[in-house]
């Protein structure tokens, strides 16, 4: 027998300062869970969907993969309606969903974090020419 189904998730590369996700490695272990469940169940929480936290017998973590900017990465297997959400704040805020992860996971732990903005979301709204027309 297989183990039991997580139901659907959604993977997000969450970059982080190197503080929070010393802590999200410390809390995974604790539960002996995987860290991608961790944070998956971390980001639920905190966008209000209720889950038991994720519990086991995981005795191997690994270390962050370095990112950019001094941050590490750690991906996220978030349950379907928790990320129903980080795509709503994520489109509405004009970053990333691993950046909407990250800050939910620093405001979690008081670790300063400011999500990035697009760029794409900074260009302006207006319309202007193009050499086709209309914008």
């Amino acid at each position: 027998m297989g183990r039991k189904a997580k139901g659907d998730r959604h993977k997000v590369v969450a970059s982080m300062p190197p503080a929070a996700a010393d802590l999200v490695k410390s809390e995974a272990m604790k539960l002996g869970s995987y860290i991608g469940d961790y944070l998956g169940w971390l980001v639920a929480d905190q966008v209000g969907i209720v889950n038991d936290p994720p519990a086991g017998e995981v005795i191997d973590h690994p270390d962050a993969t370095p990112a950019f900017d001094g941050r590490v990465r750690y991906p996220a297997m978030v349950p379907r309606a928790a990320a129903d959400i980080v795509i709503e704040l994520a489109d509405a805020r004009g970053a990333t969903m691993g950046d909407i992860v990250t800050q939910l996971v620093c405001e979690r732990f008081g670790v300063p974090f400011t999500a990035r903005v697009k760029k794409k979301s900074l260009q302006t709204t207006t319309t202007r020419p193009t050499r086709w027309g209309a914008a």
